[in-house]
This record gives structure tokens, sequence and C-alpha cells, in this order.
């Protein structure tokens, strides 16, 4: 990835050249300061992944990674097209579940009726129709780009067959506890997890997924052996559809009339357009500041707390789903796609 910007640089480098989105001082110090004080009150670390008992609970190192590295895989585009039925499944408790919910519900599904759904030799050799079968639906509705979702299953079990002895584990290993090298690692074999485009003259990477994977890793092995990794801080935000509205929503970004005239008439925003890439550049360059202001804000208060881009972006994803009247007075940009 050597002429790819990484995500931050990427960000930055949008920042220098979008002139329809900005940021607003005001709302990213009203923003930090909710944050701080959401953190140091409650506090979010590694011990977040048992706080939901549709994420892996049990089980070997290997069998959680693996879990994860499925998930991840087909972990995008859960929001269904205008008038149709929202995609959702129900969990073991009977409870409806939708987006990412759902998803790690249908895997559960699965392995509750003895489907090996997270073994990369049953990812490789996985039909269209038992992937259907899998993912489908409690509510009517169908889960997006099942085509995609196959695809990208595929292919990476594939992968992991045949050049790491089938487990992600394998690939976690050869990283060796650095978060830039296991991004080597996932984005040079994993096709779906490419997620990168030409943005005015220069490549920018966004690595949604592939970011995901890494932090569910720590977070769900708390940071100790194969979830270890010295430099887990350098990972940034996870750009996709809902932080970036509930930014807006926040007075963080804000956007020229013509791009909200563009997501309030639910246009369809093609993936990789100058449009999508700066939505998801200026969310990156905006939680990057709010990190830098929480922390700056525990030093000057005597309180310091546990902090990084990640934990802001989980922040405000929780803060969207408590304040959904509030973020949907702009509607999250549409775009189709695999990345996220």
């Amino acid at each position: 990835m050597s002429n790819i910007l990484t995500p931050r640089l990427s960000g930055r480098y949008i920042k220098t050249e979008t002139t329809r989105i900005g940021v607003d001082q005001g709302g990213l110090s009203k923003t930090s300061e909710l944050i701080y004080e959401t953190l140091k009150r409650d506090g979010i670390g590694r011990g977040l992944w048992n706080s939901s008992p549709l994420n892996i609970q049990s089980g070997s190192a290997q069998e959680k990674i693996n879990w994860i590295f499925l998930v991840d895989t087909l972990n995008f585009s859960f929001w269904p097209d205008e008038g149709k039925v929202k995609f959702g499944v129900k969990d073991h408790e009977g409870n409806l579940q939708t987006g990412y919910w759902s998803l790690c519900a249908a895997v559960n599904r699965a392995l509750r009726v003895g489907i090996p759904v997270t073994c990369p030799e049953f990812m490789a050799s996985m039909t269209k129709e038992q992937l259907a079968t899998i993912l489908r639906s409690d509510t009517g509705g169908e889960i997006p780009l099942l085509e995609e979702r196959w695809k990208a299953v595929t292919t990476a079990g594939k992968t992991l067959v045949s050049q790491f002895f089938g487990s992600f584990s394998v690939c976690v290993s050869r990283a060796e506890k650095d978060v830039h090298k296991l991004l080597d690692i996932i984005v040079d074999n994993f096709e779906s997890y490419r997620d990168m485009c030409l943005y005015r003259g220069r490549t920018v990477s966004f690595l949604k997924r592939a970011q995901i994977l890494v932090s569910d890793i720590w977070t769900c092995l708390d940071g100790k052996g194969l979830g270890e990794f010295h430099n887990i801080d350098q990972l940034t935000m996870f750009a996709d559809y809902r932080v970036p509205q509930a930014l807006v929503a926040l007075n963080v970004l804000t956007y020229s009339d013509e791009l909200k005239a563009m997501l309030k008439g639910r246009e369809s925003i093609d993936p990789g357009s100058e449009v999508e890439c700066e939505i998801r550049g200026m969310s990156i360059v905006a939680c990057d500041m709010i990190c830098e202001m929480v922390t700056e804000l525990g030093r000057e208060r005597g309180v310091e707390v546990e902090v990084s881009p990640p934990v802001v972006d989980y922040c405000i994803w929780l803060w969207a789903r408590k304040n959904r009247d509030l973020i949907e007075e702009l509607p999250f940009h549409r775009t189709r796609t695999i990345y996220y």
C-alpha cells in the first residue's frame, strides 16, 4: 500500500480539497465535552464486547477469530431500498435484530443448528442458496447484495484454506502485534476489504471493515494473546453511514446546501464518487479532532479518560441510536457498496 494514502492521511488530504464539507468549532467543542463526560462516567473499554450476547462469548481464540472474520466479511449494506421491508433476524431470545446485529443473529442461528458457517472450508464451498438460507429474514425483507456477499465469503474462505492453513488467526500471528501489518495482510489477500478509490489524483483508502476486523479481535480477546496490538490507537474511526449522519446532527460537520439537497432528495451517491469520499474522509478528520480535544480536556481537568478514534466512533454511534429523531432530520448518504 506504499502509493495509497492511509485512512488518516486520506482524511487530511480530502480536507484540503473539499468545498462541500467543513468542521464547526462550536459543534466540535460541545461534542468533545459530551464524549468526555460520557467516558468519565461510563468508560468504554475492551470489556464492551461482552456486553452483547450476540457477540461470540465462548470457544478458543481461533474459533472466536474465525467467527469475527466471517461476520466482518459480511458486514455491509443492510439498509432497504425505498419502499422495501428492512432485513431483520430474531435472536435466540426471539428479539428482532436489524443492521449488524441481524447478521450476528443469523450466524448464531446457523451455528445452533449445526451449520459450520464460520469454518473456512465451509465458507470456501458454500453455495449461494446455502448463504441465502443462513441469511434468511424474519421480516420478509431480503438482505441486500446477496450475490456480492456470496462472492466475498467464498473467495475469503478459499484464501484462508489455500494460504493461511484454514484460519484467520494465522494472519493475526503473522502481523506480529502490529495493526498496520495486519491491515496490509487483509487488504493484500482479501479482495472485498479493499476499500479505496481515486480522489482528485490520489488513491485514498478508508478500510472501514478491515479496521473493524482488527478492532473486534482486539476487543473480543481483551487485548491479550492474539488480541494484543502495540499500536491499536493508530486505527481511525470506521467511516460508514450513521456516524457521518450523526456528526452533522451534532453540528460537528457542516454540509453545503447542494449536498444537503442531495441527501434530502435521497439521491443515490455512487461509491468512489467525490461526494462519498468527502463525507467519509471528513468524518475521519472530525473524529480525530474530537479525540484530541477529549484527551486535552482530561489533562486540563486532571481526570484523563481512555479515548481513541474508534471509541469516539462508538460513542457517536450510541448517541445516534438514542437520538434517531435528531439524526433523521438529514438522511444518511445512500451509497450501495460492499465496503460498509
